[in-house]
């Protein structure tokens, strides 16, 4: 056992180090093929994995797991031998940022390249060689630490031998931002997650200390690199993309297609120098391929979040990632030419983005409802600055604005900070301020006003600001937050979403978690959130009350309940008293074969949509399954069920279901095709999706599939499901060229 189990072994400064200093190799000796051959691997340093963080706290791993590395001049290679009986083994060929890899066995390589404890770089590899990476932030909550959009290019194999699994990996020095210098000093860990008696178990070659929040953090041994070459990429991305759309009114008619629509772009990305890159796109294709999970929205006053899947603005996404909503990419719809520059030296990091956008969704939020319309050009502009205070603790800057084709402005300017105090105590705060004028546009279509303002596009000057400060307290049992947030009345941002304003908000958060240990019961906990609400005219919009308790058993199963209770609600300026709500969740991953997640959801709420808003009985249902039948097949069924009954007759405000599969079939790592069905019953609505995809590396794409889409009453057709109403097939081809 190591020294690490020394008394006094962490601080808030660091956790004790190790220094590795690998010997270097030529490039040809290792072939990555995923099986560890000792003539190839005898030079390189061995790194063992020999402690348990989870459940277990710090203590001797139960399973022998070791890492190797080694080096050439442009490549570092990482090897490593997890020993388990196969049988107990999971993995699946996936592609390419599968989230299902996390119920495989999976072995993670953090890199720290600049040892500044800003981020990790998270290279994960399941048994079969199948890959995920991440970039791990030092960030205050769960949901902002994790940026999967954040891709390296690099190679893997994975094999199952007689007494567990090898995985090779190949990562180019190309691929990392790191400063400038042959010599080079970075942070690494390794980690390695697998099963065992159906409870999930981590290890890692460093400690965990469960008081301190910062997980990147805790990457702390050293990785020692001599004589590297620094190369600078230069990448061509040229595609091709064709789409052809037919339709017709009902199914006595043949859908009448009309001409093939035919786009060439070329995308360019060049290193100026090692911390620095430079990103151009002329004609960019970012149309959507994967369809968005269609959500619940017959009882939102309010725009709907989705996520962004286009690599070109994933790429520093953590950079501009805000509480308060400032930025969101998917603001900038269809643009005709973008541009951006990413830089990140040992003290600061900058990212400016310029699109010309050919199609500008327009956002005005509300108090009680948010209003959009389809808008026409504009020109976007991004600027982010953040500068590091110490290993931990940072300021930024950030600028945006937007002009619309015809006058019209939007500007955006906000300050925020993130401080570690100690590895107990995190504070963080966002300032905004707006300085807008609305174009003269009929994009809006409404006679409503906010504060003397109208939603209407009029020309109307605006100037408000937000605030968001939160103050964070998390130890091995307790997480606790003081969470507080205001938007003024004529808050807008243009190239952000923002569908709230006029509110002032102050949340206190606090839970109590243990983790057992045992086998029955992993783990336990309980807390509770307290939420108050005003406008800024001193109206008590929302007074709330959560209670919620949680417990993991076997199978890596989770049963989490929450009453939520509105004490108070303020809508449209009626207020509504006790409306408790209650949702009980229960999810987990009993087998390699399976995985589930169930929520149900009973109590009272608001009808937001109708005129004059009314208590109603709510009644909703959430069931998700994964299936993975074998290594290359995994269906993906999931229904969505909601209702809002009146109190008096019990007639409907609504009523309605979302039935989803997802089916896939990945013959290589790069290789699959797959078809996603949906049948909304709100919208009367039921599409197919299917798609035959490549893709070797994370730029190099191919795409056949189609759009097929029926909006006639399901019931009057009869269910024939191939008689649609709209119809698109689509090709896209994209190589990557360096």
């Amino acid at each position: 056992m190591r020294i690490f189990f020394l008394i006094g072994l962490f601080s808030f400064f660091g956790i004790a180090q190790e220094t590795f200093t690998p010997k270097k190799t030529k490039v040809s000796a290792i072939i990555i093929d995923g099986k560890l051959d000792p003539n190839e691997w005898k030079n390189a340093l061995q790194v063992p994995l020999d402690i348990e963080f989870n459940p277990a706290n710090n203590k001797a791993a139960r399973k022998e797991t070791i890492a190797y590395v080694t080096y050439s001049d442009r490549y570092v290679f990482i090897g490593v031998y997890a020993k388990d009986d196969p049988p107990n083994i999971r993995a699946s060929i996936r592609p390419r940022d599968d989230f299902n890899i996390w119920n495989d066995d999976v072995f993670l390589v953090r890199l720290d390249p600049y040892a500044d404890s800003r981020n990790n770089l998270g290279l994960a590899v399941n048994a079969l060689g199948s890959q995920f990476d991440v970039k791990q932030v030092n960030a205050l909550t769960d949901s902002d630490r994790y940026d999967s959009s954040f891709n390296v290019n690099f190679e893997s194999a994975g094999t199952i031998v007689n007494d567990g699994y090898q995985i090779e990996m190949k990562i180019p020095f190309s691929e990392i931002p790191f400063p400038n210098g042959t010599n080079q000093t970075w942070h690494i860990n390794f980690y390695r997650r697998y099963v065992e008696n159906g409870n999930q178990i981590e290890v890692s070659s460093q400690p965990r200390d469960r008081d301190n929040s910062c997980v990147v953090c805790q990457t702390t041994d050293r990785l020692i690199l001599k004589d590297i070459v620094i190369d600078k990429r230069l990448e061509f991305l040229p595609y091709f993309s064709s789409n052809v759309s037919g339709e017709r009114d009902n199914t006595d008619e043949n859908l009448s297609y009309g001409k093939p629509n035919v786009g060439i772009g070329l995308g360019v990305n060049m290193d100026l120098n090692k911390n620095t890159s430079l990103e151009v796109t002329i004609n960019p294709d970012f149309s959507q391929v994967e369809a968005d999970v269609t959500q619940i929205d017959v009882n939102s006053s309010f725009s709907l979040l989705y996520p962004e899947r286009r690599p070109f603005f994933n790429r520093g996404a953590d950079l501009v990632n805000f509480t308060d909503g400032a930025f969101y990419s998917r603001s900038i719809a269809e643009p005709i030419i973008a541009s951006k520059i990413i830089s990140q030296g040992k003290k600061s990091r900058f990212f400016l983005l310029n699109a010309l956008d050919n199609s500008t969704p327009y956002l005005v939020g509300g108090e009680d409802r948010s209003f959009t319309g389809d808008g026409g050009k504009s020109l976007v502009n991004v600027f982010r600055y953040q500068k590091l205070i110490s290993n931990k603790s940072r300021v930024g800057a950030m600028l945006t604005n937007r002009f619309y084709d015809g006058g019209g402005y939007g500007h955006l300017l906000g300050l925020d900070g993130l401080f570690l105090w100690n590895k107990k105590w995190r504070l963080s705060f966002e300032l905004f301020k707006n300085i807008n004028q609305e174009p003269v546009q009929n994009w809006i279509d409404s006679t409503e006003s906010i504060q003397g303002k109208t939603v209407a596009l009029d020309g109307d000057k605006l100037n408000g600001n937000a605030l968001y400060f939160q103050l964070y307290r998390n130890t091995e049992h307790w997480e606790s937050y003081f969470f507080y947030r205001n938007i003024s009345p004529q808050y807008r941002a243009d190239v952000g979403f923002v569908v709230k304003n006029n509110r002032r908000w102050g949340t206190l958060f606090h839970k109590y978690q243990n983790i057992l240990n045992k086998p029955g019961l992993q783990t336990f906990g309980f807390g509770t959130k307290i939420d108050v609400v005003y406008t800024f005219e001193d109206l008590y919009k929302n007074f709330s009350i959560d209670f919620f308790a949680f417990l993991t058993t076997f199978g890596q199963t989770e049963l989490r309940y929450t009453l939520d209770y509105d004490a108070v609600k303020t809508f449209l300026q009626i207020r509504f008293n006790d409306l408790p709500t209650s949702e009980l969740t229960l999810s987990g991953n009993p087998s390699e074969s399976i995985n589930f997640r169930i929520n149900l959801t009973a109590g009272k709420d608001l009808s937001v949509n109708e005129i004059v808003p009314e208590v109603g009985l709510l009644r909703s249902a959430f069931l998700a399954f994964g299936l993975q039948l074998n290594d290359n097949l995994n269906i993906n069924p999931s229904w969505r069920y909601s209702r809002l009954e009146r109190t008096d007759d019990g007639e409907d405000f609504f009523e309605g279901s979302i039935a989803r599969l997802n089916v896939r079939y990945q013959f290589n790592k790069a290789f699959n095709i797959r078809i996603i069905t949906e049948k909304n019953t709100f919208n009367n609505q039921f599409f197919v999706q299917p798609l035959v995809q490549w893709n070797p590396n994370p730029s190099t794409i191919f795409y056949l599939g189609g759009n097929q889409t029926s909006l006639e009453n399901l019931e009057d057709a009869h269910f024939q499901l191939l008689q649609f109403n709209r119809s698109q097939f689509f090709v896209k081809f994209q190589y990557l060229i360096d």
